[in-house]
């Protein structure tokens, strides 16, 4: 996948949240991504390829316990809503 791809993908589902710290985990970021991809008929990339992406488009994580945090982030769009009701069955 293209950097521009990418750079797309942040425009569209990522915000950032200055008023918290908490942020993403690993797993959420992806899993919006994938929703994006999915949504827009796209192919995606490998969780590596795509953690490297958004490390060299300037994202920085951090490691919180057992997983990496990416913070002062929050999801939005579409692609949220899909991850969000795909991940938790249980609201519908």
């Amino acid at each position: 996948m293209e950097t521009s791809d990418y750079t797309r993908f942040i425009q569209n589902c990522i915000a950032a949240d200055t008023a918290r710290d908490q942020g993403l985990t690993e797993d959420q970021l992806y899993g919006v991504y994938l929703s994006w991809c999915h949504l827009g008929q796209r192919p995606a990339a490998s969780y590596e390829s795509f953690q490297s992406a958004m490390s060299k488009l300037g994202l920085s994580r951090r490691q919180d316990n057992h997983c990496y945090i990416w913070p002062k982030l929050r999801m939005t769009g579409p692609a949220a809503v899909d991850y969000i009701l795909t991940s938790q069955p249980s609201l519908l």
